[in-house]
């Protein structure tokens, strides 16, 4: 979903590595609660929700670091990306300076309306037809939960195989693991892991995403992290409300 793109980025300029994955499915083969899950959520996701982004990307590679934080805003209208706007961006002790804030506004606001770098949720109802899905065992489950594996034949980053926890009596996704169809130059394995939680009065989303990552450039082997975090979540009774929220940063 949200924020894979700041890892993967750094990972290409690192020359060291980063993760992604799925597949295809009629409706007829989606599982029920697969389908309840896809409901609840584009309910609970309905008018305008805005709230703040918090990443944390470190990689590693021999005698190499690298580390990047930053701090942005996101609306969303019915589900659907509206607008990204960064507030703070840290690069190796360094921040940002307004005219590097504006380039890389500029440009994810750009991936992400062309709908590149965010993982398409196998139970968003826009992409539940890229993937096919299996009920799997459930080991380690919370209780009154089931487990759905999730597999796609679409070989793209925004893709991926994996698992999700469904909450049987609510539909929401307790937490999503899945390792991406494509990975980035370098990258030899990774694996991206989504917890869920109640970010308003009824309204359940992704809280946390921690992503692992490894692989190899030239005779170096290199690892990283990245960790997104999720809070300050606003419904908004418009677009322009929405957008002044994200311009003066009080989302």
């Amino acid at each position: 979903m949200i924020g894979l793109f700041l890892a993967r980025t750094a990972l290409a300029a690192c020359a060291v590595v980063a993760v992604f994955t799925a597949a295809q499915a009629s409706p007829a083969s989606v599982p029920t609660i697969v389908r309840r899950a896809s409901t609840v959520y584009a309910a609970e996701m309905r008018g305008f929700v805005g709230l703040e982004r918090h990443f944390t990307t470190q990689l590693h590679g021999g005698p190499f670091q690298h580390g990047e934080q930053s701090d942005s805003g996101q609306l969303f209208q019915d589900g659907k990306f509206v607008q990204v706007s960064y507030y703070r961006v840290v690069r190796d002790g360094r921040q940002f300076s307004p005219s590097q804030i504006a380039q890389r506004n500029d440009q994810t606001n750009k991936d992400w309306a062309a709908g590149r770098v965010f993982f398409k949720e196998p139970y968003d109802p826009r992409y539940v037809g890229d993937y096919t899905f299996a009920q799997a065992a459930c080991s380690g489950c919370a209780a009154g939960s089931q487990r759905i594996a999730f597999t796609s034949t679409i070989r793209d980053a925004q893709h991926g195989d994996g698992a999700m926890d469904i909450d049987v009596a609510t539909g929401h996704i307790l937490r999503l693991t899945y390792v991406p169809n494509a990975l980035p130059p370098h990258a030899t394995s990774g694996s991206v892991t989504e917890t869920g939680g109640e970010v308003l009065p009824h309204l359940w989303y992704v809280a946390r995403i921690s992503q692992t990552f490894s692989g190899r450039a030239f005779l170096l082997s290199g690892t990283g992290t990245f960790t997104g975090v999720f809070d300050h979540f606003r419904r908004l009774p418009s677009l322009l409300a929405g957008q002044t929220a994200l311009a003066n940063q009080t989302i």
